[in-house]
């Protein structure tokens, strides 16, 4: 999303922090010599630094709207998003006729995934002015979270038409373009996110593939996101190895060893270790566009457990299904925090006798077993899973898995497992949009949140459809 930090279009009291400022006498120690020192500790995102200032600042003039909305973007970013919205309300109150405050309050508001309200607010920034283009962008990202893609792809045309330079906005729009399944022309979109800063080109003296032949070519794939990605798209490594090429994939270490098993892929060089030689590289990312596949071909298994099983699960007579179960996402965004299930949901369906529960979790959430008092219900595996390929060697012993949107869950699908994915209502777009079923791993069910933060329909749902595969099994 964008922010505005001096807003557009400024009321009276605003406009004074645009006036020039001296570099001697009384005026540096000014309201609008704190509020711009303020707002460069913020751009640089020194957020402890930005909030403490802008909190001193208020006493002085407590209903300046650029105080306000500058404070509401910073505590935004810092993750207290009731008083972010709360600060974006008093700003626009002392200016309510502009159009950036509409925006930056519709995106405090869909941070805090109150996206009915957000959009609201978007709609009101560009009505204001029709030339906004940030105001286009933000409404279509909130558009596109709820699932209204094709007016969401509509407001990033217009956002691009007025402003075709914005690489942000380019690969929003691809985004959008994968969610509702346009994959060719979506990934060759999504290759706008290189520009973006927080993709950094790989430091390499060799050549990136640019998709031309690549028989007798040594290629180095790289990960240039997280593990879901590499899990995901290193399927495409097949492709290569069938053009002539040799396959070298540099990891993440906890995937090395998984990977290493992996027939398509000659080499599997962890981060950190030292590289063999080659000849091109390409992202991972990258190879749905550069590889040009048939997208209704690439959904058989292409991940298996090692032979020799490094976990081992037990059995219990009784117990018809063994279930593995991943509820909590590991970092600490907000988004994070929409992705994570209720561990409760869980623990509901665990004192079924004819149900063996075993926990995949890894991180800080696996202390939720003793908090819940469940430990007697569900059988903490995480804790002895180090890497992708222990994870593997426990998937290989399940009848089903349930995830959230994990790596995991990427896991367990590439390998064929039976697995139910938990997704809330905007869910990534490598999952798209709508519907239970997702083009890459045909063993994966999708359940989706009817509405933002509605979990209990989906456990409803899935418990539902765990009653029916009772009875198959």
């Amino acid at each position: 999303m964008s922010d505005l930090t001096t807003i557009s279009t400024p009321s009276q009291e605003s406009r004074a922090s645009l006036a020039p400022i001296q570099l001697f006498g009384s005026a540096v120690d000014s309201f609008v010599q704190q509020l711009r020192l303020a707002g460069q500790a913020l751009r640089a995102g020194r957020l402890d630094e930005a909030i403490s200032s802008y909190f001193k600042l208020l006493p002085l003039k407590p209903y300046h709207a650029e105080l306000h909305n500058s404070l509401g973007v910073a505590l935004r970013q810092a993750g207290k998003l009731e008083a972010a919205v709360s600060h974006h309300r008093l700003s626009l109150a002392s200016d309510p006729e502009n159009p950036a405050l509409h925006s930056n309050l519709g995106n405090a508001l869909r941070a805090a995934n109150r996206p009915g309200e957000a959009v609201k607010h978007h709609f009101q920034s560009i009505a204001l002015n029709r030339e906004y283009a940030d105001g286009f962008l933000n409404l279509a990202l909130c558009l596109r979270d709820l699932g209204r893609v094709d007016e969401a792809v509509g407001c990033f045309t217009r956002a691009l038409a007025l402003n075709p330079e914005s690489k942000r906005t380019r690969t929003e729009h691809a985004v959008a373009l994968l969610m509702r399944g346009d994959l060719a022309d979506g990934f060759a979109a999504y290759e706008a996110r290189k520009r973006l800063p927080e993709i950094p080109a790989p430091d390499f003296s060799q050549p990136a593939w640019d998709g031309g032949p690549v028989e007798g070519k040594r290629i180095l794939l790289y990960p240039e996101q997280g593990l879901s990605d590499v899990l995901l798209f290193v399927r495409f490594a097949r492709e290569l190895k069938r053009r002539g090429a040799s396959v070298l994939v540099l990891c993440q270490a906890p995937l090395k060893d998984l990977l290493r098993n992996v027939d398509f892929i000659d080499e599997v060089v962890a981060e950190g270790e030292t590289l063999p030689a080659f000849d091109l590289h390409a992202s991972m990312v990258s190879l749905p566009h550069l590889c040009r596949p048939d997208f209704a071909c690439v959904s058989e298994p292409y991940l298996k457990a090692p032979q020799d099983k490094l976990v081992k699960l037990g059995r219990l007579d009784r117990a018809r299904l063994s279930i593995g179960i991943y509820w909590g996402a590991t970092g600490s965004q907000p988004q994070d925090r929409l992705r994570s299930a209720p561990f409760a949901k869980f623990v509901a369906f665990a004192g079924d006798p004819e149900l063996l529960v075993f926990s995949l979790q890894g991180g800080a959430h696996q202390k939720d077993i003793q908090q819940f008092g469940a430990a007697g219900l569900v059988h903490d595996v995480g804790r002895g899973i180090f890497d992708f390929a222990e994870a593997a060697s426990a998937l290989s012993q399940l009848d089903l898995l349930i995830s959230i949107d994990a790596p995991i869950a990427h896991l367990g699908s590439a390998m064929g497992l039976k697995t139910w994915v938990l997704l809330q209502s905007n869910a990534d777009w490598r999952w798209q949009l709508g519907g239970t079923h997702a083009p890459w791993h045909p063993s994966a069910r999708l359940f989706r949140q009817p509405k933002a933060g509605d979990w209990d329909s989906v456990f409803a749902s899935l418990q539902n459809e765990l009653e029916l595969l009772k009875i198959q099994a």
